[in-house]
């Protein structure tokens, strides 16, 4: 008598109902970590902007009220004694752009477009140098990133 060798084909048809399950439940699970894992670069890379820029303008204004000329001498990544991080491994983001209106610094960060995530899908960080307040905007595939 011959003996039976294998699996059956019920069997596996219930080992692969059971890895789609899995898969469906993992899978948006992963692609919200790599959405998160981007902003946490965005927001390192914001943080340490705004630090720099206290310090240039701390370094500029020597104890009298910041003016908006000192502003604008604090608002590059050269200004303020910083490299700009845009294409640094992990490139999650295409480019980190300063900008001055007034007594506001902003930085925006735009993501490189993978994973889900679009170039609209940005990160604003404002910098007020007369209250120090610093706020953050996300837009798009971050929104829920700066609550």
């Amino acid at each position: 008598m011959l003996k039976k060798q294998g699996f059956t084909l019920i069997e596996i048809i219930i080992v692969v109902v059971i890895l789609g399950i899995l898969a469906a439940i993992a899978l948006p699970a992963l692609t919200a970590n790599i959405g998160k894992a981007a902003a946490a670069e965005a927001f390192q890379v914001g943080s340490s902007y705004v630090q720099a820029v206290n310090r240039c303008l701390a370094d500029e204004s020597a104890g009298v009220a910041v003016t908006n000329a000192m502003m604008a001498n604090c608002t590059s990544f050269v200004q303020v004694r910083m490299t700009n991080p845009a294409g640094a491994l992990p490139a999650n983001f295409a480019s980190f752009t300063p900008a001055l209106a007034g007594t506001t610094i902003t930085l925006t960060a735009t993501p490189n477009v993978k994973n889900g995530i679009v170039a609209a899908d940005t990160i604003l960080f404002a910098f007020n140098g007369l209250t120090g307040a610093v706020t953050k905007t996300c837009n798009g595939a971050f929104a829920k990133m700066c609550k």
